[in-house]
């Protein structure tokens, strides 16, 4: 009979030992999901460049999908506006972006543009007509010249126009202002370089230094 005392009362000591526990344990915390916030840029974007060993203005512009301020996917495409029928470049693709601050005034990151493109040139030829049966060699191509060129032997040049195509890749490091939390004044500077080209390939490769209005929600 003594042995049940003892019992009862260790399960009654076990039970209020539980029940102080209880009370004195934190809740336990629920389960918050979070959803990561994503929203669109366009940008208007203007680039100084160097096409032919010559100064070229490029306009264009890219409009991207960003998650979480901080990684950006879209596409991007420039043109030559100060351009001529023998002085033409544009090109355009699949834009990657990183931002390393996504909180800041400022921020730092990098963009990177892979895509194809068009270029048409300018080139002088020059000639040499000898009379009777004179020939002018233009790219391998042996054409029988004008009637110009006959006659006593004498120089000659001729402007022609190269249209080639090219694949781009063109990385920059790009700084931006956030002016307000839907605007920012972005800058660059990168390099262009071009491959699968038939003639104009070591003429299209330059460096590059941009300007941009981005615009966001």
């Amino acid at each position: 009979m003594q042995r049940i005392h003892v019992l009862a009362i260790a399960g009654i000591v076990l039970l209020m030992a539980s029940s102080a526990h209880a009370q004195t344990a934190p809740p336990p915390q629920p389960l918050v999901l979070e959803k990561i916030p994503t929203g669109f840029v366009i940008a208007p974007d203007f680039k100084a460049t160097e096409v032919d060993h010559q100064f070229g203005q490029l306009a264009g512009a890219y409009a991207a999908r960003v998650t979480d301020d901080t990684l950006l996917i879209g596409g991007a495409g420039y043109w030559l506006v100060n351009g001529s029928e023998d002085f033409k470049l544009a090109y355009g693709g699949l834009l990657l972006g990183w931002n390393a601050d996504h909180r800041g005034r400022v921020r730092f990151g990098a963009r990177g543009l892979v895509g194809a493109g068009t270029a048409t040139l300018g080139r002088s030829i020059d000639g040499i007509a000898r009379g009777g049966r004179e020939s002018l060699i233009r790219f391998g191509r042996v054409q029988t010249p004008p009637a110009a060129f006959r006659g006593a032997p004498s120089p000659s040049s001729i402007r022609v126009r190269i249209a080639d195509e090219f694949v781009v890749f063109e990385p920059q490091a790009n700084l931006s202002l956030h002016v307000t939390e839907r605007m920012a004044i972005t800058g660059a500077a990168g390099y262009r370089a071009v491959a699968a080209t038939d003639v104009l390939r070591d003429v299209l490769d330059g460096p590059t230094v941009s300007l941009g209005l981005q615009f966001g929600w």
